[in-house]
């Protein structure tokens, strides 16, 4: 009985003895893995942030993104200053564009409608005068985008309500208007109109305007005229810069009855074109289609544009532009 009992506590001590043995190599085992894995961070904290010459290169754009981490927690001396340069060259940007981009005011008065370059406001300079002159029956506000266009390209535009403008009197009425203006110390034109830069421009009934206008008013120093129907003997002789615009389409004024021999019988520079697919509303719907060469002509015989000019001569852009055909200059 005694033996049994000395060999079960032998073996319950040799049990023992197994177990601790047993936590003592799990230990070590888990020891021996969490120093592994210290030192495989270890080694990549050193590979990332590598120094010395003996370094292992990270990809470029990992880098790049590490970096730009970086300094955007800690920015420098130096990127405070670029940024502070950066912000004020887009400010500058803003400004010159601002400028460039100086948008459109309308004043009505009485049977008068003025549109004019915003930046009027606050400029001592003088601009350049265009009279407009409406079609038959068709209100100044149906012509507003092209008005809108014309003036954003540095004119001041007057335009009288008459929808009956044919012997060019409302066009007359209206450059004395805006000349009396600019001698009214309480106008806002005052002092701001360039009263040797002056031009006519009119649509359909208006376009006629222009013409019998400029053979009455020497002021007007150059017309376009937009499907206009003057006739050869009222354009006959005119020595003033003419540029007359139709369109394939227009079958109210048919050009080869009116544009055309009006352009034939004008005695000093002119040039003649045809919008491919035009009808004789077009200047109302799609302004785009004729506001660029009508501001060119414009620019280039009251502002003396070289460059302007040269888009109407032979080769020039309207005479390439595929929109257009049948072009004409002459003089």
């Amino acid at each position: 009985m005694k033996t049994k009992n000395r060999v079960g506590r032998m073996l319950s001590i040799l049990l023992v003895f197994v177990l601790i043995l047993g936590l003592c190599s799990c230990k070590s085992k888990n020891e021996d893995e969490t120093t592994s894995q210290t030192d495989i961070s270890s080694t990549q904290d050193t590979t990332v942030q590598p120094t010395g010459e003996n370094t292992l290169m990270l990809p470029e754009d990992e880098s790049q993104s590490e970096d730009a981490s970086q300094q955007s927690e800690q920015p420098t001396a130096n990127q405070e200053q670029t940024v502070t340069q950066t912000s004020a060259t887009q400010s500058q940007q803003q400004q010159e564009q601002t400028v460039v981009t100086t948008g459109t005011e309308t004043i009505t008065d009485g049977n008068k409608t003025v549109v004019f370059p915003a930046a009027l406001r606050s400029s001592d300079k003088s601009f350049p005068v265009i009279a407009w002159a409406n079609g038959t029956g068709c209100p100044t506000q149906t012509y507003m985008s092209l008005l809108t266009s014309l003036a954003n390209g540095g004119y001041i535009i007057v335009a009288d309500s008459s929808v009956m403008t044919a012997d060019g009197t409302s066009q007359i009425d209206s450059i004395d208007y805006i000349l009396n203006q600019n001698n009214n110390s309480s106008s806002i034109f005052y002092n701001r109109i360039d009263t040797s830069k002056i031009g006519a421009c009119g649509h359909s009934q208006g376009g006629r305007s222009c013409v019998n206008a400029a053979q009455k008013d020497s002021r007007i120093r150059c017309i376009v005229s937009i499907a206009g129907a003057s006739s050869a003997e009222e354009a006959n002789g005119l020595k003033t810069p003419c540029l007359f615009l139709t369109g394939t389409n227009d079958l109210v004024v048919v050009s080869g009855q009116w544009c055309k021999p009006s352009y034939d019988a004008v005695a000093g520079r002119a040039a003649y074109a045809s919008l491919k697919g035009g009808i004789h509303t077009t200047c109302m719907t799609n302004p785009e289609k004729v506001s660029g060469y009508a501001l060119s002509w414009f620019d280039a015989y009251l502002k003396n544009d070289s460059s302007a000019k040269d888009v109407f001569v032979n080769g020039g852009r309207l005479s390439s532009d595929s929109a257009w055909q049948d072009f004409q200059n002459k003089n």
